[in-house]
């Protein structure tokens, strides 16, 4: 082709000199150019992406390698230098050289002495040295981004504790499973326990949501973790764990799960106006803290007096599943004597007259400091002829039709009755119903007095029986969620 060419531009014969190139000549040397330039153009643009990826790569491993000589330096500072080592996330650590913006994750974790590794420490070895492992991230013309890493290990410049001392690790997290930073640690002995007086206090959760005791006097302590509006997986505010046992020459490690509580808002019964039990508990179901036994209001108080305008609000943890909630003592343990299913409407698993089922309460999502409401299901019945009297309820070991039972029993009490009749709330059961002078009097039955004195609101019914020619009572009153919608 280029011998064709050549013989156009240069023919042998003079007089072919001046009859040029045809078009189509033209138009193939112009894409047999066109075809080098495309390769040539190729080759130097992939030249160059390898070069900046080379340069991106080596400036990445330099970062690192700065990164770890710098938390190697503030390790050998002090004795208490190594705990300042700890991881960073990206997002919070960059930095823009030649216009490229470079993102470092610091990973740290401690490797104690019998080979376990973690964040804070989970074992009960001693705190050996830190592990950290430094990925650099940046943009890449190419693939988007690319990453390179580096791991190198730092030791304490001394011992973490003396032979003859433990160490407390602490641990927390928060309902997420991330690291909960800035929660106070308090340690203190248990009297008697041979435990002392901590010669540092334990310094508030690092970003990792560790903190530390060292050289802490062999002996039992507790251990207890705060901070403003926090609050535990079992509803405790603030946490503690005791007693922790601190050995010599050991670490005992104690994990906290901690978060800011989400305000719960309650309304009970809301559309019947009734009064409710003056000493009746909550129970908050999750299907990851599992059951919580709670106290809306003070139940010790024999004068208050709570109705379904009440809005009651307690703090909560919040876990991500929500929580389902029930009025009175529900219990699903296996044990017949601390068994108590009625109160849970989804245990009422037999149709009813309608052909029904109980169905379980809707779950409350519940979010970190977020407030929530939970409108709480209840029976409702009307009680005649209790004006100046405190009505009684108990539970009955003779459960009625389809009442899964309350082994463990129920007492609710009521205040007294400023009306002749008294419309009150109760949890889902069937119940005899008392009344008297005095609070959690029992003097009267008032279904053996007179059965058409109570009436339930919601779904239920008055029990009695008739055997033979002898009038048998059960003078008790069963109140059922199956086909209640409020």
């Amino acid at each position: 082709m280029f011998q064709r060419i050549h013989r156009v531009l240069r023919p042998i014969d003079p007089a072919d000199r001046e009859s040029g190139m045809s078009i189509i000549e033209v138009m193939v040397a112009m894409m047999v150019f066109a075809v080098m330039s495309v390769g040539i153009a190729y080759g130097i643009a992939n030249t160059l992406q390898l070069t900046q990826t080379s340069r991106g790569r080596e400036t990445a491993v330099a970062l690192a390698s700065q990164d770890i000589d710098q938390l190697r330096q503030t390790a050998a500072g002090s004795t208490a230098g190594i705990f300042k080592v700890v991881g960073a996330a990206g997002a919070d650590n960059t930095k823009t050289i030649g216009g490229v913006t470079y993102q470092i994750d610091r990973t740290v974790k401690w490797v104690q002495s019998d080979g376990a590794s973690g964040a804070c420490g989970t074992s009960n070895g001693k705190l050996a040295y830190k592990s950290v492992v430094e990925k650099v991230s940046w943009p890449n013309p190419r693939t988007g981004t690319s990453s390179t890493t580096v791991s190198s290990a730092i030791a304490p410049s001394d011992a973490v504790t003396d032979p003859g001392y433990g160490t407390v690790i602490v641990s927390v997290v928060n309902a997420s499973g991330a690291p909960f930073a800035g929660v106070s640690i308090t340690i203190t002995p248990v009297s008697g326990s041979g435990g002392a007086a901590l010669s540092t206090p334990a310094l508030p959760t690092d970003t990792q949501g560790c903190s530390y005791a060292v050289n802490v006097v062999p002996g039992d302590y507790t251990v207890t973790a705060t901070t403003a509006g926090g609050i535990d997986t079992s509803q405790g505010q603030p946490s503690k764990q005791s007693p922790i046992t601190v050995s010599a020459g050991a670490s005992s490690p104690v994990p906290f799960v901690y978060d800011t509580a989400s305000p719960l808002t309650l309304q009970y019964a809301a559309p019947y106006g009734a009064t409710l039990p003056s000493n009746m508990v909550t129970v908050l179901s999750s299907s990851v803290g599992g059951l919580d036994t709670v106290k809306p209001w003070d139940v010790t108080n024999t004068a208050l007096v709570v109705t379904s305008a009440s809005r009651p609000s307690l703090p909560v943890f919040p876990f991500t599943s929500g929580y389902t909630v029930y009025a009175g003592p529900y219990s699903n343990s296996t044990s017949s004597s601390t068994s108590c299913l009625s109160p849970n409407p989804a245990a009422w698993t037999t149709p009813g007259q309608t052909g029904a089922i109980g169905t379980s309460p809707p779950v409350v999502t519940t979010s970190p400091g977020s407030p929530a409401n939970a409108s709480v299901m209840m029976g409702v019945a009307t009680v005649k002829g209790v004006k100046g009297r405190y009505v009684t309820a108990v539970s009955s070991a003779s459960a009625g039709a389809g009442d899964p039972g309350c082994s463990a029993g129920m007492t609710m009490n009521f205040p007294v009755s400023t009306g002749d009749t008294a419309t009150i709330a109760l949890p889902f059961g069937t119940w005899t119903i008392s009344s008297g002078t005095s609070f959690g009097s029992t003097t009267r039955n008032e279904i053996a007095s007179n059965a058409s004195n109570v009436k339930p609101v919601t779904p239920g019914n008055v029990n009695q029986k008739t055997a033979l020619i002898i009038i048998n009572y059960d003078n008790t009153l069963t109140l059922d969620p199956r086909g209640q919608t409020s």
